[in-house]
């Protein structure tokens, strides 16, 4: 739990005794489980510490659209809390085991009468994680914001190209093609045109750019 982003920058001997000042609980979710409940109340961030989960929400229409994955690491809440908002309007829900933080938000965000150094830090800490989240977030806008598929391919594995000729994406077909807000078989025609036009390789989620 402590080398996780929301402790960088604390020493080890102080975070035990900054949780303990916070109150902090921590959570396993078995897999397909609920972590939070659209229209639940909360007031409080949570942490993955490990496992994955999905963010899903339910459209006008009634359609289940995923809004994001989330990884060790990866904050949520953040986005519900800090605008006032009493209910959850999405659910999480555990993609496989997951152990979760849950800090309550108040007491993060409001250093101690003593004003420590280390507080002073969760709050820059938390901070920084919520604008990587929102940065993500807004990468998804612009890859579903393109007007085809194949524009959202390709931007969807520009954001996760690397150095490295082959490169992996944390999604499986069925998890790309929700994010992409298409279907399964649109997703894995296009992606087979784009292989015999020699735009890209893949394998599973293993793909490589060939432009």
């Amino acid at each position: 739990m402590l080398e996780i982003d929301l402790f960088e920058k604390i020493d080890d001997k102080y975070v035990l005794e900054l949780l303990q000042c916070i109150g902090i609980k921590t959570k396993v979710f078995k897999k397909n489980s609920y972590i939070l409940k659209s229209s639940s109340k909360i007031n409080y961030l949570g942490v993955i510490l490990s496992g994955n989960a999905v963010v899903r929400k339910k459209s006008f229409n009634g359609d289940i659209v995923e809004i994001e994955k989330l990884k060790v690491n990866n904050i949520f809440g953040h986005n519900i809390v800090c605008l006032g908002m009493e209910k959850s309007p999405f659910d999480i829900i555990a993609l496989n085991n997951c152990e979760v933080l849950f800090l309550p938000f108040e007491k993060v965000v409001t250093p101690c009468s003593k004003l420590c150094q280390y507080h002073i830090q969760l709050i820059k800490n938390v901070m920084k994680m919520i604008s990587k989240r929102n940065s993500l977030l807004n990468d998804k806008i612009d890859i579903i914001g393109q007007r085809t598929i194949r524009q959202k391919i390709l931007a969807l594995l520009e954001t996760y190209r690397t150095e490295e000729k082959i490169f992996s994406i944390p999604y499986s077909r069925e998890e790309m093609a929700k994010f992409l807000c298409t279907d399964r078989s649109a997703l894995s025609r296009e992606l087979c045109k784009m292989r015999d036009e020699g735009i890209l390789r893949f394998y599973k989620n293993n793909f490589e750019l060939l432009n």
